[in-house]
């Protein structure tokens, strides 16, 4: 379902844009969190992506907000109504992150996973995993996002995070 145009917003074919190489630049300079997005489809296949782009949405009902490819089969996977989780991902996941970052179904070969909440693939050792329910799917240029209303989580404090600066994946600092 798309979204309607805000008043006062700009329709997107008649803004100007930066092109793809300035734009990769400039977002490597950007930290983000590291996510790795999983599903369980229709059919019972298993799908799941790296992404960058996860952010808090809403508080009240909790809801995250997921950014991913219109070509990902992950996404292919989603859709309203359906369960998928966000497990954000820990210093020691690299492995993980750079596995789910490929196409294919080699992702889910060996025993670094397990049916967790709500029977959907939940990858041991991430630092925060989210349960949500995707709620809207709105299309935003080759990308779709993806919002999910949080039912559930789950939190190991004593791991930290990993984030992706420079193309490179580093253990977030410490407060």
């Amino acid at each position: 379902m798309m979204s309607p145009t805000l008043p006062g917003s700009i329709p997107s074919e008649s803004a100007p844009s930066i092109d793809a190489v300035t734009f990769r630049s400039v977002m490597a300079e950007l930290p983000a969190a590291v996510s790795i997005v999983t599903t369980l489809a229709a059919d019972g296949s298993l799908h799941g992506a790296t992404v960058s782009a996860v952010t808090s949405l809403s508080l009240d009902p909790a809801m995250l907000l997921v950014c991913l490819d219109l070509g990902s089969d992950t996404l292919a996977a989603l859709d309203v109504g359906r369960h998928f989780l966000v497990h954000i991902a820990a210093d020691g996941q690299q492995g993980h992150v750079h596995r789910f970052a490929r196409k294919g179904t080699e992702k889910f070969e060996g025993d670094h996973w397990a049916p967790g909440m709500f029977g959907q693939p939940q990858i041991d050792g991430s630092s925060i995993t989210f349960a949500c329910v995707a709620d809207e799917l709105v299309s935003a240029g080759d990308h779709a996002i993806v919002l999910g209303r949080i039912v559930d989580t789950e939190h190991e404090p004593d791991l930290t995070p990993i984030i992706y600066r420079r193309r490179q994946l580093i253990a977030a600092p410490a407060a």
